[in-house]
């Protein structure tokens, strides 16, 4: 047994991947291996020591821990796990019946110990935060990886800060403080967290793990690649995965490339990317053959995948042209649309991000870059439970009960006004007498107190007009109808 700190160091060179510059090749020990290199400014990377890795799955383990052989750990460390990994995979038999894609798959990591794909990375970077002495870790997210961080530093009883943007899941936001995690909001975007968490890193014992900057989320997040390789018994023919950074897609080619070096697999599958429309940089850029460009104003309610810059969009580029992938821009209306039917077909409630990559499916097959009868996997990296679509809908469903019960009157005068702002004499004339003009008066007064109408002055008369809140209200009536 290898003890005390030459022991550690000891353990560390003995490690089958060493940690490389990706510029200039120059290598650097991996205890901090966020730090850019100093010669060139490059990032650094995990790299195999041999041209051919050595493969040996680890039998009866039921987590990605038993491809350790091909992680960057050394071999006599206990990983802090949750049992993280080796998730589900599904076929989806009556989605890809609607579809008319007879194999089509669904790798479900959100059904990972805390909800999504990022507890991989946080098993990996917290084992070496904490075998290093590390007293607290450090990471921006926009929900996933915070939460994720947050058990497993919690399971070790290390610090955990995280840094998240206002655009942040409420029911993120709830998992980091149950944990226990301390949490500081900076910025609109991810991008702005990230700068902000780069910056505490250099505090004395503070271990960055922000997957952006840590290449150790990616080895984790290889692991994917790995076991669909395995679980399907062969390299499938499509790959489709959500994008926000980048990091996902990136790690999960990763893993297809070194199958394929390893000379386990003879090819790589064609890898997509999708994004939301209103936050499409890897898209755009894929289109016009350039480097992502940082977008000004992105919006989308998958906050998952609202990033500005992807900090890996370059790499994701990459393992698109070389697959001889495709990249698909798909409206918010569209994901929840097939965040319903994943439930409702197959059982399975994901976030909207995740429902993203089967809402792209559609729009592949009458490009022509499916076809039929491939093998098609997506990429579900997250639990519907965190997101707020759900929560959302619940409680616009209970407020419309509390309307009761003169529910249909408010519901026609708000649809009124969705047409554009009335004043009470005008709305009583659409209504055609249908009720006095004092009950005209007396909805509105309620309906402006439960704040889904507000009211000016307008010339001497008294104008109203639908809130957003009450602009979502009618969507949930409009559902409701549907039932």
């Amino acid at each position: 047994m290898k003890s005390g700190l030459g022991g550690v160091r000891l353990a560390i060179s003995e490690m089958p991947m060493r940690l490389v510059c990706e510029r200039c090749g120059l290598s650097y020990p991996p205890e901090r291996p966020w730090i850019r290199c100093s010669e060139c400014g490059g990032r650094l990377k995990f790299v195999f020591k041999d041209e051919t890795p050595c493969f040996k799955p680890v039998d009866g383990l039921n987590s990605m821990w038993r491809y350790r052989s091909v992680l960057p750990i050394p071999e006599e460390w206990a990983p802090v796990s949750l049992v993280e990994g080796l998730s589900p995979f599904v076929r989806a038999v009556n989605l890809g019946e609607k579809l008319g894609l007879g194999n089509l798959y669904l790798k479900d990591d959100s059904r990972n110990p805390t909800g999504s794909f990022r507890d991989r990375a946080a098993s990996l970077m917290v084992t070496w935060a904490h075998r290093l002495g590390f007293k607290k870790v450090i990471a921006a997210s926009n929900g996933n990886m915070g939460a994720s961080l947050a058990a497993y530093t919690a399971k070790v009883g290390l610090a955990c800060k995280i840094v998240v943007p206002k655009n942040v899941d409420e029911g993120k936001i709830i998992q980091l403080l149950i944990y226990g995690s301390e949490v500081d909001e900076h910025g609109l975007y991810l991008d702005d967290a990230i700068e902000k968490a780069s910056e505490i890193d250099g505090e004395t014992g503070v271990y960055q793990a922000t997957p952006e900057l840590n290449p150790l989320s990616l080895e984790a997040q290889k692991t994917i690649a790995y076991e669909v390789w395995e679980q399907l018994g062969r390299i499938p023919d499509v790959v489709v995965v959500p994008v926000g950074s980048g990091s996902c897609l990136y790690s999960v080619w990763k893993g297809f490339k070194e199958l394929q070096g390893a000379g386990l697999a003879s090819d790589v599958p064609r890898m997509v990317a999708v994004q939301a429309e209103g936050c499409a940089p890897i898209v755009e850029a894929f289109k016009k053959g350039v480097e992502p460009m940082k977008l000004i104003s992105p919006k989308t309610k998958a906050t998952a995948i609202l990033v500005r810059k992807p900090v890996y969009g370059v790499e994701v580029l990459e393992a698109l042209r070389d697959s001889e992938g495709a990249a698909v821009a798909i409206r918010d209306e569209e994901m929840f649309r097939a965040e319903r039917e994943l439930a409702r077909l197959e059982g399975l409630f994901v976030e909207p991000s995740s429902s993203s990559t089967v809402a792209a499916l559609p729009r592949l097959l009458e490009t022509g870059f499916l076809e039929p009868g491939e093998t098609v996997v997506c990429i579900l990296t997250g639990s519907g439970l965190k997101a707020p679509s759900i929560s959302d809908f619940l409680s616009y469903r209970r407020r419309a009960v509390e309307l009761s019960p003169e529910t249909g009157m408010k519901v026609r005068i708000l649809r009124i006004l969705a047409k554009g702002g009335r004043h009470g004499y005008g709305i009583w004339k659409t209504l055609r007498g249908a009720i006095s003009l004092q009950a005209v008066y007396q909805h509105l007064r309620d309906l402006e107190k439960r704040g889904y109408v507000e009211s000016r002055r307008l010339d001497g008369r008294r104008m109203y007009e639908l809130t957003e809140e009450g602009r979502q209200l009618l969507k949930v009536f409009r559902v409701l109808s549907r039932r």
